[in-house]
């Protein structure tokens, strides 16, 4: 690759983006996939203190777009330790638009020595929809070292575990030591029908999985065969192959994360809690905690920064809440937004939900009054998964509401809780029960050593 495209290539990956700790970053790898006219790649940059970031970001060569995919953080044996794509942490989002859209500096970019692929069948479409496919235009040969990329076209597009990654084809690049026949793969990419990278293995990460990728008789035969060719190029097996323009969703296609984005019910309406738990919750809030909105949203500032939330109630009485935090989403199931019940985010595939309660917490609250609640969690996929939670709760005289914020009315009480875990570090919270509407807010938290925070609450908006 000559200097200027390494530049080109090394300034696109840097204004898609930045990060401090890779300011002064140099590029350890590069990867490319063409498809059509949509060139994906891939450029490692190394980390100050170790490390390293690949950033996957694709170019169409055509309309000279540039788009970002995802960045992979890695530890310093090369493995995966986490990605983002875009906004989003360990859960796939589809491309976002580059900042950097000097089509000088795309043009010199797609100048790169990567050809649009060209597939060769080598196997018909099998009983799971897959036809496997040799990319003939990208193929190279190096002394005895073969260097081939093997497709994987999918009938029906999918999604791919931990990201939820969409495919229609699977990507797997080799080197084949045509004296000795002994392969080593190299990388592996997921791309989706659009010719989007969408999810990848390399470096540490492909080492780890190489179990996942052998020499299999199909592709043994094939290799030995290219390796017979003086040019490689001229390899034919079962003719050309074009993918479908438009792929069906696989009738078993599920994704693993949920999508929380609009505070749905159905992903807790899954896991139901059990009956004798709903039954006792329900008992706990009604008539006197029965909220009196349909629904309240607010954002969330303290020093850490700042949370949207929205809160649904829903027919039960209980109040379904999510809260954005940027990089993923928490959905909690709660009574009146103070006892949780259920607890879901957009990285994990399962709920935890309310497994036992024991609590003397009884409504109407009132000033002097204490209450204790000992709460046992459960995994509802993995038997013998629990957690232990214990609150002790004081409640207060507060004043009017309008001190917590200007939308609310009527009068607060103030209940300060000190929260106990075997996962987490001791929590002391300021709460303010807004009796008119019938649920808690937040006033400030401490979390173990950690200095108090105090929460504001911004653009507060109520249904009724």
């Amino acid at each position: 690759m000559s200097s200027s495209i390494q530049r080109a290539v090394l300034f696109g990956a840097l204004s898609l983006f930045t990060v401090s700790s890779f300011s002064e970053p140099v590029i350890t790898r590069l990867n490319a996939v063409r498809i059509g006219d949509r060139l994906n790649v891939m450029v490692a940059l190394a980390g100050k203190q170790g490390g390293a970031m690949q950033v996957w970001q694709a170019y169409d060569c055509k309309t000279l777009r540039a788009e970002a995919l995802y960045r992979n953080f890695l530890d310093n044996d090369g493995a995966t330790k986490g990605r983002f794509y875009g906004s989003e942490f360990s859960h796939y989002l589809a491309p976002q638009p580059g900042p950097n859209q000097d089509p000088e500096i795309i043009k010199r970019i797609c100048s790169l020595p990567e050809r649009a692929v060209v597939w060769e069948k080598i196997q018909t479409e099998d009983k799971y929809g897959s036809t496997a496919l040799i990319d003939i235009a990208n193929l190279k040969r190096d002394g005895d070292e073969l260097q081939v990329r093997v497709g994987y076209d999918y009938a029906a597009k999918d999604f791919d575990p931990p990201y939820d990654a969409p495919y229609a084809l699977k990507v797997e690049n080799y080197r084949f030591n045509c004296k000795t026949q002994l392969h080593i793969p190299v990388s592996a990419q997921d791309i989706d029908e659009n010719g989007y990278v969408t999810d990848s293995l390399d470096s540490a990460d492909i080492e780890r999985r190489k179990s996942s990728f052998p020499l299999t008789t199909l592709l043994e035969k094939n290799f030995i065969q290219l390796c017979s060719l003086a040019d490689p190029q001229h390899f034919r097996a079962l003719g050309r192959f074009t993918a479908a323009t438009h792929k069906p969703l696989s009738t078993t296609a599920m994704p693993v994360l949920p999508d929380l984005s609009a505070n749905p019910s159905s992903v807790m309406a899954r896991f139901p809690l059990s009956a004798s738990v709903q039954q006792q919750a329900k008992s706990i809030i009604h008539p006197w905690a029965t909220p009196r909105f349909r629904q309240i949203s607010w954002v969330e500032k303290n020093r850490s920064g700042e949370v949207k939330v929205r809160m649904d109630v829903d027919e039960q009485g209980f109040i379904r809440k999510l809260e954005d935090y940027g990089i993923w989403k928490v959905q909690r199931l709660s009574l009146a937004n103070d006892t949780q019940l259920e607890f879901a985010m957009s990285i994990a595939s399962y709920p935890t939900r309310l497994k036992k309660l024991d609590t003397t917490l009884r409504y109407p609250l009132h000033a002097g009054q204490q209450y204790k609640s000992v709460l046992i969690n459960e995994d509802p996929v993995k038997r013998g998964s629990e957690s232990y939670q214990s609150e002790t709760c004081n409640v207060y005289e507060g004043g009017n509401a309008h001190e917590i914020n200007p939308a609310f009315s009527g009068h607060y009480l103030r209940v300060d809780c000190l929260i106990e875990s075997d996962k987490q570090p001791a929590l002391v919270s300021r709460q303010a029960w807004i009796d008119d509407l019938k649920v808690m807010v937040p006033i400030s938290a401490k979390i173990g050593d950690k200095p108090e925070e105090q929460t504001q609450l911004l653009d507060v908006k109520i249904w009724r």
